[in-house]
């Protein structure tokens, strides 16, 4: 696949009233060659108010204000007239535009061609804010969209490629300055803008990710991080091809082996590279031997193994269940947030801490492509495999529900079930499935206290954390150091 970079622009205006400011906030996607990508969706969190806002497309932009009690002088003096680049561009024949005004009065708004013929105008009488164009042009080619008010002038380059069946110019959308009590909380989701009330201030940190199909796939922009201060324009260059890896065998590294010469399919997941398979070791990249029990152990010291024979799930896929000792051998106990621990996993892996697990949690929130539905938390039947789970037609958006729905991401994970600490305490073949992960869970870092792991039930929709017993028994998996 010819590798190629996004740019995910996100225009923020601001324009500031004695009562509220708004900020406006234009979302764009561009290829390396600055060309157009149209986006699925942006998804806006703001991490110091504690809320997410998706938006979808035709939507481009979000609204939002902050209630203040004086005038930012500083801005007003600094934007009389700002026109933001249109979007989507190049476009099919309609685009829209933002047009913010310091000073109320008259605007003309004017497009040209590359000969500087005039092809449309628009004259209007306008109160400060800001102003939604929606441009229509019915022939293919460059054009300048050029905005003049009391001897200030802003213009923009514009590419049409389709027919939009007239040369025009709306106003769509206005917020004027001095009315900012006619943002609505709840917009219909069918136009180029989207207003929230939700709290912001400025300085709040923020995060910004576009999501747009790209060969086929829906794929996910870099993330924008940052504190919202004031006005600014973003350009954000990010490596699409790191998307498409996704569900495929870790590049340079398809396939990994253990000391015992077990083999393990590999598959990549955002930017972690796991195994494919369940651990089916014996032994420790050292050559010493883990001890396999017949039956409930009692010591929450000593390593060992379960072999749970299940003959609907292949033995190369379910592999054995580990108790924590096994599958940590080698961990420092006097850290409760131990990381890079090799226990079982073959050398350059290692078993996952919480932080890791939580990691690919976030990851697959963050792409729609796997969440069931409009459920972001719905992500468990992306990581498991489409055999051996026992359906459950009870609950929507499960891993056994419809198993050829299951595993967009490749990872797999088998109902292996696991062992619980009693003398028949083998549970959940077919309908559960649990993962070691070396985090003690808070408040428990003795040497019985339960450990974090992954949990994945066939009635639930989520991936979610549990805690677990020393002695437990759960299956492994091991990801790239």
């Amino acid at each position: 696949m010819k590798k190629s970079t996004l740019l995910l622009v996100l225009i923020i205006m601001a324009g500031m009233t004695t009562f509220a400011q708004i900020v406006n906030l234009t979302f764009t996607g561009r290829d390396a060659n600055n060309q157009y990508v149209p986006l699925n969706s942006v998804r806006i969190t703001n991490y110091s108010q504690g809320w997410q806002e998706d938006i979808y497309w035709p939507d481009t932009v979000l609204t939002m204000q902050v209630e203040t009690g004086i005038q930012d002088l500083e801005t007003q003096g600094r934007v009389s007239l700002q026109l933001s680049q249109n979007n989507p561009n190049p476009f099919e024949g309609t685009t829209y535009a933002n047009l913010t005004i310091a000073e109320a009065g008259d605007v003309a708004v004017e497009i040209t061609d590359v000969t500087g013929r005039v092809v449309g105008t628009k004259n209007l009488t306008a109160q400060s804010g800001i102003h939604q164009l929606r441009i229509t042009l019915s022939t293919a080619g460059m054009y300048f969209l050029t905005v003049r008010q009391n001897g200030h002038t802003t213009s923009i380059k514009m590419v049409n490629r389709g027919n939009g069946g007239a040369d025009a110019i709306e106003i769509m959308e206005s917020v004027g300055a001095n009315d900012h009590a006619s943002i609505q909380t709840s917009q219909p989701k069918n136009g180029p803008k989207y207003y929230t009330t939700r709290p912001f201030q400025l300085g709040d940190q923020m995060e910004y990710v576009g999501f747009a199909t790209i060969n086929g796939h829906e794929v996910a922009s870099a993330h924008v991080n940052q504190a919202q201060n004031a006005s600014e324009t973003f350009v954000l260059a990010f490596d699409e091809a790191q998307n498409n890896t996704d569900a495929h065998p870790c590049p340079g590294t398809p396939t990994v082996t253990d000391i015992d010469g077990n083999v393990y399919n590999t598959v990549m997941i955002g930017t972690q590279c796991w195994t494919r398979e369940n651990m089916r070791a014996t032994r420790y990249a050292n050559g010493d031997t883990i001890h396999f029990a017949m039956f409930y152990q009692e010591s929450y010291l000593d390593p060992y193994y379960y072999n749970y024979s299940n003959s609907n799930i292949p033995f190369e896929k379910r592999g054995y269940l580990y108790n924590w000792p096994a599958a940590v051998h080698g961990l420092d106990t006097s850290s409760s947030v131990p990381s890079g621990i090799q226990g079982i996993c073959p050398t350059g892996w290692h078993v996952p801490s919480w932080d890791e697990w939580d990691a690919l949690r976030i990851y697959l929130g963050s792409v729609n492509a796997y969440h069931c539905g409009s459920c972001v938390e719905c992500i468990a039947p992306a990581l498991c495999d489409t055999i051996a789970w026992v359906g459950d037609s009870l609950y929507n958006c499960v891993p056994g529900q419809d198993l050829s729905l299951n595993n967009a991401t490749g990872f797999s994970a088998i109902p292996a079930g696991y062992h619980w600490g009693t003398d028949d305490g083998f549970s959940g073949s077919g309908t559960y499935t649990g993962f070691w992960s070396t985090t003690l869970s808070p408040g428990s870092p003795d040497e019985t206290g339960p450990r974090y792991g992954l949990l994945i039930r066939n009635y639930v929709a989520n991936a979610a954390y549990s805690t677990y017993f020393k002695n437990y028994a759960l299956s492994v998996r091991c990801i790239r150091d």
